[in-house]
């Protein structure tokens, strides 16, 4: 597509899916915490459970189940857009997660919760798919800071939603007795109605995708109509018995009832061709325009580069302390304050022995989420895209990863300050947070695109990098979870934060050795 305008309906349409994932997301983490702390059947091994400390390790598990289970099945999407377009997999992905929605809304119990959960991250083709096709839409690299901007923003959106929403309706019957009375259903599945919201959303998601939502897999640029759903289905649970084969990949060979004279076909075709006659050892025939000197022609490019690695490397570590941080803060806010948890305020043994959070309610955790998501957007709306596109993706990306470090070491403490000033400061640092690492993912998915050394290659190592980024979301929440339970525990809750400013250390050195080309 030419102009930008022209790619702005589809961009849309994949910003609505990752905006409606996005609400599913984020609408447990104001209330997770009093999720799991209903619960009747915690295990008994771990009576913490029942403590704010122990509460925080199975908020993580919540989400880390989720996250892994999208580790584990990134590559096999990835291995079934390319089989039967990108089209029809981020569709079977809306289905998939409609089942996990209501699943995890009639959850009465720990195992039931993280089951529907796991159910959810198996059946998210998103993250990867979605990246790949933005990749594909944006050719030119004029177009890439406002395209690669314009399906965040709409995230970024959801991300503003989701709280908002997990937080106003999760309860209904203490919220709003007069319209959910007590004794209903209501009462029985007290976060079914937030989950209920998000399954609607879902569904309106997929009958946009269904009429408008163009291919874009290079050869398959019109919709695959002749293909069953159900047969779709079919190949989707044939790619996963290869599972074993996460990074053994074949490249698809060229669809010879594709017509030869589309543009898309004419860029693709050398470089297919050169990739198919590779594999049986065969010379590759130089096309017309080739140099026909006598030198060998260059065959296909690997796939994974220095570069591509380390931008994998750099993707992960920003999501491993980016979630982890999503994760602990609602926990942090919920946790009571000091004077609270021991009946009169202490003094410190030094500076780094300190306990306590904010003890807020569900309602003004989601309100200052809401602030969150809401300078989020506005930065991806009038900054980020400006801002990257004088200064360039790889100096945004290195200056936005090196001031984590800083924020991180300094959370904890902002707890410890009065009432008005502690709420202030939180605002503030989580303001900052969230415009970093808004810039920090818009910034790395430029990167990768511009880093692959073929166009090829593109669904390939999005779907790896997708899925590396899943493990550490996965990692994440569960070490920083079990960290800030035992800080909680012996009088050292700043202990999660600083070890992500330790993880968030590493990236921005990492950055320094990222180039924006192959």
């Amino acid at each position: 597509m030419d102009s930008f305008h022209e790619l702005r309906r589809q961009l849309l349409i994949l910003g609505i899916f990752r905006c409606v994932e996005a609400i599913a997301w984020t609408s447990i983490f104001p209330y997770v915490y009093f999720m799991i702390q209903s619960f009747d059947q915690v295990p008994d091994d771990n009576k913490a459970a029942d403590t704010d400390a122990g509460i925080a390790f199975y908020a993580g598990v919540m989400v880390s189940v989720f996250t892994f289970c999208e580790f584990l099945s990134a590559t096999v999407w990835a291995r079934v857009s390319d089989h039967i377009g990108r089209r029809p997999t981020l569709l079977l992905g809306i289905v998939g997660s409609i089942l996990s929605a209501l699943s995890f809304g009639f959850s009465r119990s720990l195992a039931a919760a993280v089951a529907a959960r796991a159910i959810g991250g198996l059946l998210n083709p998103n993250v990867g798919v979605v990246q790949t096709c933005v990749g594909e839409l944006a050719k030119r690299k004029e177009q890439q800071a406002k395209a690669f901007s314009y399906v965040p923003f709409l995230r970024g959106l959801g991300s503003l939603l989701g709280p908002v929403l997990g937080g106003l309706l999760a309860e209904p019957t203490k919220l709003y007795p007069n319209v959910f009375p007590k004794g209903s259903v209501w009462e029985d599945y007290p976060f079914l109605l937030p989950n209920l919201v998000v399954v609607v959303l879902f569904f309106i998601s997929l009958l946009v995708g269904t009429c408008f939502l163009e291919e874009t897999h290079p050869t398959r640029t019109k919709p695959d109509r002749e293909l069953p759903w159900l047969r779709s289905l079919w190949i989707m649970i044939s790619e996963a018995r290869m599972f074993r084969r996460w990074f053994t990949y074949t490249q698809i060979k060229q669809d010879e009832t594709r017509d030869a004279r589309s543009p898309d076909y004419e860029d693709h075709a050398q470089d297919q061709e050169t990739v198919e006659l590779e594999e049986l050892n065969v010379p590759a025939v130089p096309l017309e325009n080739d140099d026909v000197s006598g030198s060998k022609p260059p065959s296909a490019p690997s796939a994974f580069t220095t570069q591509v690695i380390l931008q994998i490397v750099a993707v992960s570590l920003l999501a491993y302390h980016k979630v982890s941080s999503d994760i602990i803060i609602p926990t942090f806010l919920a946790t009571p304050k000091q004077q609270d948890m021991e009946g009169t305020a202490t003094e410190h043994r030094s500076i780094f022995h300190f306990n306590g959070g904010f003890g807020l309610n569900i309602q003004s955790i989601s309100h200052i989420l809401l602030s969150q998501a809401l300078v989020a957007i506005i930065a991806q709306m009038f900054v980020i895209p400006a801002v990257v596109e004088r200064y360039g993706p790889l100096l945004v990306f290195r200056c936005t990863i090196s001031v984590f470090p800083l924020m991180y070491v300094l959370t904890p403490y902002v707890a410890q300050l009065p009432r008005l000033l502690s709420i202030t400061f939180i605002l503030v640092d989580l303001w900052i947070k969230v415009v970093l690492s808004s810039a920090g993912s818009i910034c790395s998915g430029i990167l990768i695109t511009n880093t692959v050394p073929s166009r090829i290659h593109l669904a390939r190592i999005n779907g790896i990098a997708a899925s590396m980024g899943c493990l550490a979301r996965s990692v994440g929440p569960l070490v920083s979870g079990q960290l800030f339970d035992w800080g909680s525990r012996t009088g050292y809750v700043g202990v999660a934060f600083w070890a992500l400013g330790a993880v968030a250390l590493c990236g921005a050195i990492e950055s320094w050795f990222l180039k924006d080309y192959p």
